[in-house]
C-alpha cells in the first residue's frame, strides 16, 4: 500500500469526521456568509471596522483510493489538500492588501499570497506586486473551491503554473479582462534565481448574464529556467496527488513559450468548457526543439443551483435553497476528457489521459461534499527523471503502458 507523506493513522479520520459533522450541522460563521455577495474574503469584522480588516480561509480534506494496473500498486490515504488563512484589509481607499498562509499535512506553515494592489485614480488598470499567481487558463484562475473537478487539468501542473513574486498591472469591463506580469521565483525560495517569467491573459464574453455566458479566452507565458535547480522539466501524475508521477521528460528545457485558448459557456444550469495549450520548449541537447500539447473538454449540470461566471473566470456557484433555509442544497454533475502529451520530435516524455466523473453536493454556498472518480491511461515513454519507483520499473521490464483509476472524496468549506 503506498501513502502519502502525510498525517497518522488516526488523525485524518478524526478530522475528517469532525468536518463532515461540522458540513452538515453548519456552524454560525459559514451560514452567517449565505447572503454574501460571492467574494473570497468574509466580511469585515465589526470589533476590526476602523482598522478595515477582513479574513478569509479554507479547508479541504480528501480521500483517495485508487490502483496502477501493470504496477500492481494502491495510493489510498487521507490528506489535507487546502488549509489556508488569509488576512486582508486598506492602506487607503485607493491602496489594498493581502496575505494568505497554508498549513500542511506536517504541521508546517508556509506563504501562499501576499500581495499590495493600487488603484490609481482616473486609471481604469490596477497594479499588484507582490508573491501572487502568474496569470494564466481557465482552469488555473478558477479558484479550487469552485472548480468542477477536484483536480484541475493535467496541463496545469506539467507546465508549471505557479505562485511567485512579481509585479502585474489587470483591466477589466463589462465583457473583457486583461491581466499581465513579469514575475521572479518563489518569495519563500529562490525569489531572485528562480528564472524568469512573463505571462499574460484576456478574456471575452460577448454574453454574460444570470442565465447564458459566452467565455473566450486566450494565454501567453515566456518562461527561463531556475538557475539553482537547472533545466525546466515536464512531469504529472495520475489524477490523484498522492499519486506518484507516471510521465516526465526529465529536465530539458532553458526555456519555454506556452500558448493557450479556452472557451466556455454555461445556460441556465449546464456548462460546457474547454482549453487547448501547447508549449514550444527550447531544449539544447535535443536534436531538434519539441513541442507538447495538453487539453480537457467538460459538461456539467447543477440541481438546485447554477454555476456562476465572474471577472473572466468561474466563481461562487449559487445554491438556491441552502440547508441553512430548510433546503436540501444544490447538486452537481460533471464529466471531464483531460490530456497531455509529453511525444514530440525526438522526446518521448510519455502522454496521460484521463476520464473523470464528478459529483458535488453544495449543502450551502461555502460547503462543498464531492466524490470523483477516475481512469488514468498512460503511455510511460521512455525518460525516468521524476517518476515513481513503481513506474521507472515498468520501463525497465520494457512495459510502456500503465492504467490508474480509482476515486476521491473531498469535504471543503471556506469563508
Amino acid at each position: 500500500m503506498k501513502k502519502s507523506p502525510a498525517l497518522n493513522q488516526n488523525k485524518p479520520v478524526v478530522i475528517f469526521v469532525a468536518l463532515s459533522a461540522f458540513a452538515l450541522i453548519q456552524s454560525p460563521l459559514v451560514y452567517a456568509q449565505e447572503n454574501q455577495e460571492a467574494s473570497s474574503t468574509s466580511k469585515t469584522s465589526s470589533l476590526l471596522d476602523f482598522l478595515d480588516i477582513g479574513f478569509s480561509g479554507r479547508l479541504q480534506l480528501d480521500y483517495t483510493d485508487s490502483h496502477a494496473d501493470n504496477a500492481d500498486v494502491n495510493f489510498n490515504d487521507f490528506e489535507v489538500r487546502r488549509a489556508y488563512l488569509g488576512v486582508d484589509g486598506r492602506f487607503s481607499k485607493r491602496v489594498s492588501w493581502g496575505v494568505t498562509g497554508r498549513i500542511d499535512d506536517t504541521g508546517d506553515v508556509s506563504l501562499v499570497d501576499a500581495v499590495i494592489e493600487w488603484d490609481p485614480k482616473g486609471s481604469d488598470f490596477s497594479f499588484t506586486a507582490g508573491h501572487f499567481k502568474t496569470p494564466m487558463s481557465l482552469d488555473e484562475s478558477t479558484s479550487s473551491r469552485f472548480s468542477s473537478t477536484l483536480e484541475r487539468a493535467a496541463f496545469t501542473d506539467t507546465v508549471e503554473i505557479d505562485r511567485r513574486l512579481g509585479l502585474g498591472l489587470s483591466h477589466s469591463g463589462d465583457h473583457h479582462t486583461f491581466s499581465a506580469g513579469v514575475f521572479g521565483g518563489s518569495l519563500e525560495r529562490q525569489p531572485f534565481a528562480g528564472g524568469l517569467v512573463v505571462s499574460g491573459r484576456a478574456t471575452y464574453s460577448p454574453v454574460s448574464n444570470k442565465e447564458n455566458t459566452v467565455h473566450f479566452g486566450a494565454s501567453a507565458r515566456y518562461r527561463t529556467n531556475n538557475k539553482d535547480d537547472g533545466l525546466l522539466r515536464y512531469r504529472q501524475r495520475p489524477y490523484a496527488h498522492i499519486t506518484d508521477r507516471i510521465i516526465s521528460t526529465g529536465r530539458i528545457a532553458d526555456s519555454d513559450i506556452f500558448l493557450g485558448g479556452e472557451a466556455a459557456f454555461i445556460h441556465k444550469n449546464l456548462w460546457a468548457a474547454g482549453e487547448y495549450t501547447v508549449t514550444m520548449s527550447d531544449c539544447p541537447a535535443c536534436l531538434s526543439d519539441p513541442s507538447f500539447s495538453g487539453y480537457y473538454i467538460e459538461a456539467g449540470a447543477f440541481l438546485g443551483g447554477r454555476r456562476v461566471y465572474k471577472g473572466g473566470k468561474f466563481n461562487r456557484p449559487k445554491v438556491r435553497k441552502p440547508i441553512t433555509e430548510g433546503g436540501f442544497g444544490a447538486v452537481s454533475v460533471v464529466a471531464r476528457y483531460d490530456g497531455v502529451d509529453l511525444v514530440s520530435k525526438d522526446t518521448n516524455g510519455g502522454d496521460l489521459e484521463t476520464i473523470t466523473l464528478g459529483v458535488d453536493w453544495w449543502p450551502t454556498d461555502h460547503t462543498r461534499a464531492s466524490l470523483n472518480w477516475f481512469q488514468s491511461d498512460a503511455t510511460l515513454g521512455n525518460r525516468g527523471s521524476g517518476l515513481g519507483v513503481d513506474f521507472i520499473a515498468l520501463q525497465t521490464a520494457g512495459i510502456s503502458d500503465e492504467k490508474v483509476d480509482g476515486f476521491m472524496v473531498r469535504v471543503q468549506f471556506d469563508f
